[in-house]
């Protein structure tokens, strides 16, 4: 069992917590659900001693991959109840909640079904997934969007695996107040080494869900291989709500991560305030509920595209060059690009327009961010005959102009282009609305820390299937531009310590067109927008 203490959960004399346990196990097949099944429940017991909350991983019973050749499904399922049963009576017993997974059938369907068992052994919420995943739709029905639950320590929503690599599905659960995400899993993964495997949620997404969201974050996963054919990532974790990353497993081992959530005098989850501010403008977000078939995004994937027109030769620069301005471009230039995106500097743009515009090849795009003493941020898309777009902040307090998604999407050579500033990047809904716009790419000018900016550019293009192109200027010189491509890869990366740097790589927008993220799979025709109201409100 492993424990883990940070600012966040450092108990101060005399201040009360919660102990949080997530459990990680080896995976089984199906013919191995008995065996596997008592394993997990010496685990489930052990943790139930003294934790106020244990998560289980997804289809802990009786396994994930359910074919029909791995074994008698039906009789396996039907003994589920024993083992649910069982699950309940240590709740019970020990007062404690347990949230686990199983494969669930009613009537005639199958469901990845998860259930939060509260301190007298009942069932107090259910998820049913709802963003199924690769194989899953082959046996598995489609279920709700979001489960929410009111505990002793506080409100949680319950999500399974995928459904948090949907913006959407978080989003509304903490919407609806929130301030505990259980997420029980299956995290896949794929490497030479056990011991060293991650995927793009464990590394990045869950992190930034909890900051994105300002709540807490569980989630147990499995490790090991699967029928030969799924290996699994481990990496339970436990994530405070700026994203910090409290413990995480390791890739290769059952273990037991154990943290302690700090609580108020009334044992419920102390709640604080966001590490940034952001503020939100829902009458923004109407596309978020629009029909499947309407989207721009939609009818875009179905358009024949030759690659080579939509995959330009990039560059990003990093850093302040106020001084060197000009010769920055020129350099950039030199290298054959495409498409240059210049970091956000304090200079009065409009002192330079006429130069730039000389130097601009016919082909050649440019994206340069003004930033005032203030912060306030003015992006400008440039090309040789002379300034095309303006943009400025949306989300911006006290703004309430009417904006038009649509009208932020800005067409060029090399495919569809969109803006967002500085902190609008931890407001999910907006990336999503622009993805779903159209955009191919999107250029995120910004002054966050790096590691976090990093970790955030890399999930929004992930979740959306989307290029994204982080340009980043900060007060020392530890700022770090980026192009990433739609798998959430780090195609190009400036240098941390400089004070100025620049980097570049062919940027497929191509691939953004490509919405699967694996068979069965899709980021768009996957989402479920009539249940998304809530996000407009």
């Amino acid at each position: 069992m492993r424990s883990i203490y940070s600012r966040w959960n450092q108990p101060v004399k005399g201040e009360s917590t919660m102990r949080v346990a997530s459990i990680q196990v080896e995976a089984n097949d199906l013919k191995d659900y008995f065996t596997a099944s008592e394993k997990l429940e010496r685990l489930i017991e052990k943790a139930a001693q003294d934790h106020d909350l244990i998560l289980v991983p997804e289809c802990a019973y009786p396994s994930y991959f359910i074919a029909q050749e791995e074994g008698d499904l039906c009789t396996v399922i039907e003994k589920g109840h024993k083992y649910l049963h069982q699950i309940k009576e240590i709740a019970k017993r020990d007062k404690t909640y347990i949230a686990y997974g199983y494969v669930e059938k009613e009537e005639e369907h199958l469901f990845n079904s998860a259930v939060l068992i509260d301190r007298e052994g009942k069932e107090i919420a259910k998820k049913r997934k709802s963003f199924l995943w690769h194989f899953d739709s082959t046996w598995f029905a489609e279920g709700n969007e979001i489960a929410i639950a009111d505990t002793d320590f506080g409100r949680v929503g319950l999500v399974i695996c995928a459904d948090a690599r949907m913006p959407e599905t978080v989003r509304m659960a903490a919407l609806e107040g929130a301030e505990l995400i259980i997420d029980l899993a299956n995290l896949t993964a794929s490497g030479p080494d056990i011991s060293l495997l991650h995927n793009a949620q464990s590394a990045y997404m869950l992190s930034v869900r909890a900051l994105e969201n300002n709540v807490w974050l569980a989630v147990s996963d499995k490790w090991g291989v699967e029928a030969d054919t799924i290996t699994y990532a481990g990496r339970s974790s436990v994530y405070a709500p700026d994203g910090e990353c409290l413990y995480q497993a390791g890739s290769n081992k059952d273990e037991i991560v154990s943290v302690e959530v700090p609580t108020d005098e009334n044992g419920r989850i102390k709640k604080v305030p966001a590490p940034y501010r952001t503020d939100r403008r829902p009458e923004c977000y109407k596309t978020l509920t629009a029909p499947l078939d309407s989207l721009p995004t939609a009818q875009l994937a179905n358009e024949p595209v030759e690659s080579y027109r939509l995959t330009p030769y990039t560059m990003v620069s990093s850093g302040h060059f106020e001084r060197d301005y000009v010769q920055m471009i020129r350099r950039m230039i030199a290298h054959g690009a495409n498409l240059i995106v210049l970091a956000p500097n304090q200079i009065s743009f409009e002192d330079y327009v006429d130069e730039i515009q000389q130097l601009l090849p016919s082909s050649t795009y440019l994206v340069a961010t003004t930033i005032d003493n203030g912060g306030r941020m003015v992006s400008y898309i440039v090309t040789k005959a002379g300034i095309q777009h303006v943009y400025e902040t949306v989300h911006t307090e006290g703004k309430m102009d009417p904006v038009e998604p649509s009208s932020l999407i800005y067409g060029t050579e090399w495919g569809r282009i969109a803006i967002m500033h500085d902190t609008e990047a931890l407001l999910p809904e907006w990336p999503r609305t622009l993805t779903l716009q159209g955009a191919d790419c999107i250029i995120w000018p910004n002054q966050l820390p790096a590691g976090t900016a990093g970790k955030v550019a890399r999930t929004r293009a992930a979740e959306n299937r989307i290029c994204v192109i982080s340009a980043q200027s900060s007060d020392g010189h530890n700022a770090i531009s980026q192009l990433i491509d739609p798998n959430g890869s780090i195609l190009a990366s400036t240098l941390i310590g400089k004070e100025k740097h620049a980097c570049g790589s062919f940027v497929p927008f191509v691939l953004s067109r490509f919405k699967n993220v694996v068979p069965g799979t899709n980021v768009v025709t996957n989402r479920h927008p009539q249940f998304y109201g809530r996000l407009t409100k």
